[in-house]
């Protein structure tokens, strides 16, 4: 069970006020609990753990049990498997990278608040009929971010992005300027070769960082 149990509109709430959302790629346990504390401390106390590393889910059950504090999520959902995988596992949230009628009706059918991922607007269109709303905008580098996200406003104006791929803290400011992008997601504060170096200092400046730029 999650130490933190949000509705989805708490997240949301959430997220509008921090504006980043820090995404941790990593297969070590106490490294991610060292990390998603840095982060935390550092001002963003909410995570995407992704689920690209085999041992993923471990990782996801034990930095919930040992961040009571912190809203801990799960990313790269790709099957209904893994999305009941990771509420069992206590995530307080649930992302894809993208969306498929399968997936789209069994989180629908799901208690777990889950975003999923759209890179058009047929992606949305198929979201939408789901009930999602509030959605991961991905790769938004090669997607043009702010540029799709624009577009996408004048057909579906009541839709909120959150956008993932290629973003720096050096564009943060500018992104977050457009109405319907909710937030940011980014590794760059967590970055593999810090996390295995253990340099919990760089990381929390880069932390601060990002906290800053999204203010």
């Amino acid at each position: 069970m999650s130490a933190i149990k949000l509705s989805k509109q708490d997240i949301i709430k959430q997220l509008e006020q921090l504006r980043v959302l820090p995404i941790l790629v990593t297969n070590d346990v106490d490294q991610a609990i060292r990390c998603v504390n840095t982060l935390a401390e550092n001002g963003l106390p909410a995570i995407e753990i992704t689920l690209r590393t085999p041992d993923a889910m471990t990782v996801l059950r034990e930095v919930v049990k040992a961040c009571p504090g912190v809203t801990v999520g799960a990313g790269t959902i790709l099957t209904p498997a893994q999305l009941d995988a990771v509420q069992e596992a206590g995530a307080t949230f649930g992302i894809s990278p993208g969306i498929t009628p399968v997936l789209a009706a069994a989180a629908a059918a799901s208690s777990l608040p889950y975003f999923p991922g759209v890179g058009g607007a047929s992606d949305l269109m198929l979201a939408l009929e789901h009930g999602f709303d509030v959605v991961k905008l991905f790769p938004s580098d090669l997607l043009g971010a702010t540029k799709m996200a624009k577009a996408l406003g004048g057909p579906f104006p009541d839709v909120r992005f959150c956008l993932t791929g290629g973003v720096t803290v050096e564009a943060t400011p500018q992104l977050l300027q457009q109405s319907n992008i909710l937030c940011v997601g980014g590794s760059w504060m967590c970055p593999a070769s810090l996390i295995n170096a253990n340099d919990w200092a760089a990381i929390g400046k880069l932390a601060a960082q990002a906290a800053a730029a999204a203010h």
